[in-house]
């Protein structure tokens, strides 16, 4: 391959902070990081298939791609999840093979607050279609595949970004989180992925809380440090007014790495909530191994009955019908309606055909008593934190290990769509609490499966307290380096 500034090695192994600092460093021109970029997507996207393709524009002349030059990363490329916050002047296919998407008119909040950080906005990466799945498959892109496995998924919906931050294509790439979408990719490809607390991040331009109440966005990065930083620049609401809540001010989570171990107490939870599913040996093993770290660490460890944090079969059944079945299946309704294309094998799949078929299931009067249970079970959340039990929960992120491309929570799968929908809902178990109740849940790295995939140990903190989740995921990355930042078989640490 051409020489480039950076060496392979050294180019994987960066994050997002590192790498700006050596541009500036050194000062490295834009175009040589964006045409290494080009590079490192040219030698594995044909095998990964994470990417769906480079901005020309950015790559040729990321001088005048926005990028801030007096931005706190000023120079790193970030690829963005095509789905959710568009990007000015490009198209975004949501993974749906019926849609002809036209250019977006103008950036997003987020893409508006990643320029203004000094991200060079370069380009897209795959996700299923509209993102219903924890595979990421689409009829337009095929399978996106796991770089510590290619015969397993990354995850999903925001797989394609997972897999491209994971595989050292880019230290970070932008995600999306409905009900689990930061947090399985994270945890399937060793990453630190945060889903923030409700109303922190701007949300695309035309929804707001009051439409999208599950749904927020963010990144997957490889370091904690990242993860503070980038979320601090992402929370800036530059149209204060336009969020259906009043935006919250994040307190410093840069400032959490350097401050005195804080000794929380921390409350596990081993079992499936609101599900009969069984927690996989070695996820089990491996979230006790990494309780027993915290231990070592000084914090207090407590057991939790789940019936003492909330009704989690009412979540499930409330989550289901006001967060997914009824909003999901109108939007594929007006999607499909959109577009004035007749549904074939072609381009669109069973599932997102069997998500269509609902939209006669459930009635207004469905929908609106899910939402007032929605507000019962946001008080017994309230009364859990209230009672201080414990600063912190820690779970599995699913009780499921990285499946395999073939598995049957693919959206071609020809399953029954109840079926399929319980087994997706039993894998997205301990993920969906934070999505119904706004709580912000983070995905940390703790060890591999028996595919030699990475698994991923859930914290859950209250409402706006990030800084909870930074603090102590600091603590650990610090203490325990080795389960981070993993290198996987496929990656540019190879080239």
């Amino acid at each position: 391959m051409a020489n480039h500034p950076i060496d392979w090695p050294t180019w994987s192994a960066l994050d997002a902070t590192g790498l700006t600092t050596l541009i500036r460093e050194q000062n490295i021109p834009l175009a040589e990081i964006t045409h290494q970029l080009a590079a490192a997507v040219d030698a594995l996207n044909p095998k990964i298939n994470s990417v769906i393709e480079l901005f020309d524009d950015a790559i040729s002349d990321p001088g005048n791609s926005g990028a801030n030059p007096e931005g706190r990363f000023f120079g790193v490329p970030i690829l963005i999840k095509d789905m959710g916050s568009q990007v000015a002047n490009q198209v975004q296919q949501i993974g749906l093979g019926f849609k002809k998407p036209a250019p977006a008119t103008a950036d997003d909040p987020l893409i508006e607050n990643l320029r203004q950080a000094g991200f060079i906005v370069a380009g897209r990466t795959t996700v299923p279609e509209s993102g219903m799945t924890l595979i990421t498959h689409s009829i337009p892109q095929g399978d996106t595949r796991n770089p510590f496995n290619l015969q397993r998924t990354p995850g999903g919906s925001s797989g394609g970004s997972a897999a491209s931050v994971a595989s050292g294509i880019v230290p970070i790439c932008s995600a999306s989180d409905g009900a689990g979408s930061i947090r399985f990719p994270a945890a399937w490809t060793g990453l630190i992925g945060l889903k923030c607390t409700r109303g922190v991040n701007p949300l695309p331009r035309g929804l707001n809380e009051s439409l999208l109440a599950g749904a927020v966005e963010g990144v997957l990065v490889k370091t904690v440090r990242d993860c503070a930083a980038v979320y601090e620049e992402l929370a800036i609401h530059r149209y204060l007014g336009r969020s259906f809540m009043p935006p919250p001010i994040l307190p410093h989570l840069s400032l959490q790495a350097d401050q005195a171990d804080r000794k929380l107490t921390i409350g596990v939870s081993l079992e499936p909530w609101g599900s009969t599913a069984t927690v996989d040996p070695i996820i089990r093993t491996q979230t006790q191994a990494f309780v027993d770290r915290l231990k070592q660490l000084g914090h207090t460890i407590i057991y939790l009955d789940p019936d003492s944090i909330c009704d989690f079969h009412r979540l499930r059944e409330s989550f289901t019908i006001a967060e997914w079945l009824v909003p999901i299946s109108k939007e594929l309704q007006y999607e499909v309606a959109l577009s004035a294309e007749e549904l074939t094998d072609d381009n669109a799949s069973v599932q997102l055909r069997n998500h269509l078929s609902l939209c006669d299931r459930y009635d207004l009067d469905d929908f609106l008593a899910a939402k007032v249970d929605t507000e019962a079970l946001m008080r017994q959340w309230g009364l859990f934190w209230q009672q201080g039990q414990c600063d912190v929960i820690v779970s599995p992120v699913t009780p499921v290990t990285c499946p395999s491309l073939a598995t049957d929570y693919r959206m071609d799968s020809p399953l029954d769509f109840d079926d399929w929908f319980s087994a997706l809902m039993d894998a997205a178990c301990f993920t969906i609490p934070a999505n119904h109740m706004g709580l912000p849940a983070m995905s940390l790295p703790i060890g591999l499966d028996n595919n030699q995939c990475p698994i991923g140990a859930q914290l859950m903190a209250p409402w706006l307290h990030e800084h909870q989740l930074i603090h102590l995921a600091s603590q650990v990355e610090k203490a325990f380096p080795d389960a981070f930042n993993m290198a996987p078989p496929l990656s540019t640490r190879h080239l």
